[in-house]
């Protein structure tokens, strides 16, 4: 009986990370297809995450990083790295009445210290048209930001704002 019940219990996980892998799959291909439709180029780090470099009057070179799970989209761009940001309560300040000001849009300082912009939002009310809209917002959102906060955080250097290698991965592949 036991044996039967742990056979049982053993088939239904087979099957749950069956049907898992399947909804990763199919979140990746739409993901993708909905990337190519937003007419943006981009990478692909792996199968939850994506990236697209846009240039931004301020920020210049910026990059919009993308990952999905469990039904979610969060994307994001790095304003600034710990390591470059002097914080002050004017630049706390600063920071606080950004996230107050953008509508759908978090801005803040992450577990290791770096300053972000992003959305999160539910990846199953995403289309291409809302993609392109979350993407662009979060990065005109991150060129204002930085604007506001840039005399705390100093020159960013051509790789801030790329994302680490636990977001974003190291070996990106071109797509499109």
């Amino acid at each position: 009986m036991k044996l039967n019940v742990l056979r049982g219990l053993a088939l239904a996980a087979a099957l749950c990370l069956g049907v898992l892998t399947q909804v990763g799959f199919a979140q990746a291909a739409s993901m993708d297809a909905m990337l190519k439709d937003t007419g943006y180029g981009y990478n692909t780090h792996n199968a939850t995450t994506w990236s697209i470099d846009l240039n931004r009057k301020h920020l210049g070179k910026t990059r919009v990083i993308l990952s999905t799970g469990s039904d979610i989209l969060v994307t994001f761009v790095i304003v600034a790295k710990k390591a470059a940001i002097q914080k002050t309560p004017q630049m706390m300040d600063a920071l606080l009445t950004a996230n107050h000001d953008y509508d759908y849009t978090k801005i803040g300082l992450d577990k290791d210290g770096d300053m972000f912009v992003r959305i999160d939002m539910p990846l199953h009310t995403v289309d291409a048209k809302e993609l392109k809209s979350i993407i662009d917002q979060v990065a005109n959102a991150s060129d204002e930001v930085y604007a506001k906060v840039g005399r705390w955080v100093g020159q960013r250097s051509s790789s801030a704002g790329q994302g680490n290698s636990a977001n974003a991965g190291s070996a990106p592949s071109k797509s499109r």
